[in-house]
């Protein structure tokens, strides 16, 4: 029987309850936005749609003063995050939530905000509620979701957004609707003969000139061989590293 659990080197994310899993977007996504904040005094940061609790977990790893929340919609996806936070070594800096962004309010602003969204919009629908929750739009739209984030986020803070390369012109649309203007872009290609297939940004409410995006590989394309760029992005996390 498979595991229902991905071991990393400091911290175990159970997955059984959660819709979405652990992906290795979603890992590029977490090292990234750590790398990016640790010298940024990113102390009070907000994960939207936490799922698994992933992402969290991983900025709780590498920042060790940040106080992270972290939300989500689904009530399995909610205890999931509860029950791999409980789990973790940073679980007294770690919170979980259970509700929509919509009602979601803050006394004081957060210094960094990430967030691997619903992004397939008027897709496909699949069969499970919980999986449409998390793969699709409809019920947080980019321009939504731009607002709420806009919002939320501190004048000198910044957000970290993970989007298939397909829906990327779409929501860099709806967040400068929303005073967020792109800082850092990173596209994510699976072999190097393959165009990027996913991007994540960084925003901040400062408009500045646009960044040209980096780019990350992750196979060398001989099988399943990890690039040297990756291996060393993901070798504070990944077990076999």
């Amino acid at each position: 029987m498979a595991n229902t659990y991905f071991q990393f080197k400091q911290f175990r994310v159970h997955q059984d309850k959660a819709a979405m899993k652990v992906s290795t977007d979603a890992c590029i996504q977490g090292a990234i936005a750590a790398r990016y904040w640790k010298n940024r005094q990113a102390g009070k940061i907000l994960d939207i749609g936490s799922g698994t609790g992933l992402l969290s977990l991983m900025l709780a790893q590498e920042l060790n003063q940040a106080k992270i929340i972290a939300m989500d919609i689904e009530e399995q996806a909610f205890l999931q995050t509860k029950e791999n936070f409980a789990q973790s070594p940073w679980q007294e800096r770690l919170t979980a939530l259970h509700c929509p962004l919509q009602s979601f309010d803050s006394p004081t602003s957060f210094e960094a905000i990430i967030c691997n969204p619903p992004f397939f919009h008027k897709h496909l629908n699949s069969t499970a509620s919980d999986r449409n929750l998390a793969r699709h739009d409809e019920g947080l739209s980019k321009a939504a979701l731009a607002e709420h984030i806009s919002n939320l986020l501190d004048k000198t803070g910044s957000c970290c957004l993970l989007y298939p390369a397909s829906e990327w012109q779409a929501w860099t649309a709806a967040a400068a609707t929303n005073n967020l203007f792109a800082a850092y872009i990173l596209q994510i290609q699976p072999y190097p003969d393959k165009a990027p297939n996913r991007v994540i940004g960084f925003f901040s409410k400062k408009e500045t000139t646009p960044p040209t995006p980096a780019t990350i590989t992750i196979y060398t394309g001989a099988g399943k061989a990890y690039t040297p760029a990756f291996i060393e992005l993901m070798e504070q996390y990944y077990l076999h590293l």
